[in-house]
């Protein structure tokens, strides 16, 4: 191997890792020693070369004075004309961010491992003097044993304290940080604490237990302003197994205010040790889904001849599996047994009472009786007089009633030009319809009655000869009812109806000068007060900030 092939002839570049604006990470050998370790090797041809070489030299110095097992270890920083490198520890292990993206139930079974240990390390920056003002899933490095690294310390900076903070300085001038993780002090230019670590640690909590963020928008500028106005929803809201003291604390982690947030990252790390972070244990929950998994495979296995030989590898290579697949089939079979005794005993249940309905209506057993059959409305027959040709007319069987002149009626039994049998003329009813011509009137005894008779026949008149009315029998001891006759001035003759002449149509009624009266005022409901609403943030604090550092 030739000297033109190695970094500084030290280190050899094996694979590139990742690539970003201004530099690219490779996984390099060091040739004295063959570790593996990873550079982050500056772009030569890009502008604001400067700028670039003096951010990764003050990388270089932030991690050589924060050494932590879950912090990335610092090798070498070197500068020369031909290359300009940052060389790291090389942890073999994805970001949590795309292990969020490939399977978030094994970030979610890790979660307490993983949060603890990013609290323990931020604990460390901070307890150096140090603010990392980046920390997302991005910059965190975590394997499946639960082993973490916090990377990417190109944005460190230094809390300011003392005489700098009463005049006020530390006012940042650019806005520099991820946007959905960024703190609404930076946004609006002021100086980072350690809670703008809390508010982006808040929201890698709440990426972590649901898969999104709290705060999204369509646009950059729109983004920002979400942060400063906008309140987080509970991470519940979307995974319903997170606990409610996990959505109190996360809550107040992204309070808009710093001073609200928790005092340190300590007290953070105490909460989450001693809380549950989830209401069901996901490990348990993982395991169930994966029996569930693997009982389904056997299932569509066993639906398969042809698979018996692969089904048999697989039992045999997992007892636990094998236990579990036999206890399955017994269970079913217990059941698919059960339910066909249940199906029997219906059907018996239902023919021994087809059976007692048939014998109970003599039908022949095992069959079932025949609905009631439901007799169709019949209508009764109204007895009518019979009428004839000649009207009211004699006719066999029926007394004879003399003819009554004085109303009006012709021998045989019409008035002249009257309407066919059954019809009477308009506006006209049958004599003796209460209420109209020839009706009895109240107080008037009925027709047939002694000492009554229609106007203008005498008394008597009109009853059939032979005919007396019935009385009641006398009661013992009480003198007989004697019927009361009637006064002869009792009895007016009924005059024939006059001829109406036809209604005029009533005139409208005058109308008055005076203008009619407005209507009461009616009282207007009063509107609930609205609720106050955040001012929107000044254009001048949403400036595009600058991109973000090119370490993974």
């Amino acid at each position: 191997m030739s000297d033109e092939e190695l970094i500084d002839g030290i280190y050899k570049l094996v694979m590139c890792v990742a690539t970003g604006g201004s530099s690219q990470v490779w996984e390099c050998v060091e040739q004295a020693s063959t570790r593996h370790l990873a550079m982050k090797l500056l772009k030569q041809d890009v502008p604001d070369f400067k700028a670039n070489k003096a951010n990764m030299k003050h990388e270089a110095d932030v991690l050589k004075s924060v050494e932590h097992p879950l912090i990335v270890k610092f090798e070498r920083y070197s500068s020369s004309r031909d290359a300009t490198y940052l060389v790291m520890e090389y942890f073999r292990a994805p970001n949590v961010k795309l292990q969020l993206k490939a399977d978030m139930r094994s970030v979610h079974v890790r979660a307490r491992t993983l949060f603890e240990g990013t609290c323990q390390a931020l604990s460390l920056v901070h307890s150096k003097g140090w603010i990392h003002r980046d920390v997302k899933p991005d910059n965190i490095l975590m394997n499946k044993a639960g082993e973490i690294r916090l990377v990417d310390f190109s944005l460190a900076t230094k809390e300011v304290t003392g005489f700098s903070k009463m005049i006020g300085g530390g006012k940042i001038k650019t806005i520099q940080g991820t946007r959905t993780y960024i703190a609404p002090e930076t946004i609006r230019k002021q100086a980072p604490t350690f809670q703008t670590d809390i508010y982006s640690l808040g929201i890698m909590f709440f990426e972590v237990l649901t898969g999104r963020t709290p705060f999204q928008a369509p646009t950059p500028e729109e983004l920002l302003r979400r942060h400063l106005r906008d309140e987080p929803s509970n991470a519940s809201e979307f995974n319903k197994n997170v606990s409610p003291e996990m959505d109190r604390l996360i809550l107040r982690m992204l309070k808009k205010k710093p001073v609200d947030r928790p005092a340190s990252v300590d007290e953070v790390l105490a909460e989450v040790k001693r809380m549950r972070i989830f209401n069901e244990d996901v490990t348990e929950a993982v395991k169930n889904d994966d029996n569930s998994k693997s009982m389904d495979e056997l299932t569509d296995l066993r639906l398969d001849s042809r698979a018996d030989a692969k089904l048999s590898l697989m039992l045999n290579a997992n007892p636990e599996l094998a236990r579990q697949f036999a206890e399955d089939k017994l269970a079913k079979s217990v059941a698919k047994k059960a339910n066909a005794a249940k199906v029997t005993a219906a059907a018996k249940v239902t023919t021994d009472r087809e059976a007692a309905k048939a014998s109970t209506k003599g039908g022949k057993p095992g069959q079932a009786a025949p609905p009631p059959q439901m007799m169709p409305p019949q209508m009764m027959p109204q007895q009518m007089m019979p009428m004839m040709p000649g009207g009211f007319g004699p006719q066999p069987g029926y007394p004879q009633y003399p003819p009554q002149p004085q109303f009006g009626m012709s021998p045989g039994g019409y008035p002249p030009g009257a309407m066919p049998p059954g019809m009477a003329p308009p506006g006209m009813m049958p004599p003796g319809m209460p209420g109209y011509p020839g009706a009895p009137q109240p107080g008037f005894a009925p027709q047939g009655m002694p000492g009554f008779a229609p106007s203008g026949m005498p008394p008597g008149a009109g009853m059939p000869p032979g005919f007396a009315p019935q009385m009641a029998p006398p009661v013992p001891g009480l003198p007989p009812v004697q019927p009361t006759p009637m006064p002869p001035q009792a009895v007016r003759p009924v005059a024939p109806p006059a001829a109406q002449p036809p209604a005029r149509p009533a005139a409208p009624a005058p109308v008055s000068a005076a203008p009619p009266k407005p209507p009461a005022p009616q009282p207007r409901p009063v509107a609930a007060p609205a609720k106050p609403q955040p001012a929107p943030a000044n254009p001048e604090e949403l400036d595009y900030m600058t991109e973000l550092p090119d370490i993974l």
